[in-house]
């Protein structure tokens, strides 16, 4: 039994491989992916595969778009951590979905699933028009348009167009201005921001500490080791810096 792991989240990955391992070691993961622009090289190059693994948000956009204008008719278990309504359109097109955080015995659940199904032989089918609508659907997703912020005993609002990148100092993240050098505390950490509060078409997660506003983005220059400096509408002497393992990801993202 061959399997692809399509995971942008590298503890994530390495966990479901870990359970697979341990659970199921007859299992053969035949590769692993953390981009759109990965997992549909990946899976144009493999073969006999009989199990997708794939989290919705990969690096480089939405997990959807690997599927378009394909007749798929490999079982697939999502992984997400989008509420599950957004997903009961396709609940009969894939073999589960698994919430994350993800727990062992959620993802053994789909995999008992999944064996169950095989057993019966049933062909399941990811169909374009299924694709489309989820895709639609997760695209209208509200993304956050305004972030309240406190300067002395201010309230202030800051449109999302206004921002140029988003970065963590000790411990607290900050907003940049667009053409200042003004920055405002928010009570939201990278993390919250990258997976859930952020349109992912728009914003991008540089490295550990920032993440840019495409609209801000002025230009690129090569850097040292294979990274990638940036230079956004921004009035400060702080280093944007593409980290090297997200070069290929990064370039994917702006081309798309």
């Amino acid at each position: 039994m061959n399997l692809l792991i399509f995971e942008d989240e590298p503890l994530a990955q390495q966990r479901v491989v870990q359970i697979i391992q341990k659970t199921r070691p007859e299992w053969i993961i035949s590769g692993t992916a953390q981009s759109v622009a990965e997992a549909r090289n990946l899976l144009q190059n493999s073969s006999d595969i009989d199990l997708l693994i794939c989290d919705i948000h990969l690096a480089d956009g939405e997990c959807f778009k690997i599927f378009e204008n394909q007749h798929l008719q490999i079982p697939i278990i999502f992984l997400t951590a989008y509420d599950q309504h957004a997903l009961e359109s396709f609940n009969h097109y894939c073999i589960d979905y698994v919430l994350k955080p993800l727990q062992e015995s959620r993802l053994l659940q789909a995999f008992e699933k999944y064996e169950q199904l095989c057993l019966r032989e049933e062909k399941l089918e990811l169909e374009s028009n299924v694709i489309q609508s989820v895709i639609k659907k997760l695209s209208s997703k509200n993304y956050k348009q305004r972030f309240l912020t406190k300067v002395g005993s201010k309230m202030l609002f800051k449109d999302i167009h206004e921002i140029a990148y988003f970065y963590a100092e000790d411990k607290i993240v900050y907003l940049k201005e667009i053409g200042t050098a003004k920055k405002y505390i928010i009570n939201f950490s990278l993390d919250e921001l990258e997976k859930k509060i952020l349109d992912p078409s728009q914003f991008y997660r540089i490295n550990r500490s920032i993440i840019i506003n495409l609209e801000a983005l002025v230009e690129m220059k090569t850097y040292h080791n294979g990274r990638l400096k940036l230079f956004v509408k921004s009035s400060d002497d702080l280093d944007l810096i593409v980290a090297r393992e997200r070069v290929g990801q990064f370039k994917d993202w702006i081309n798309q």
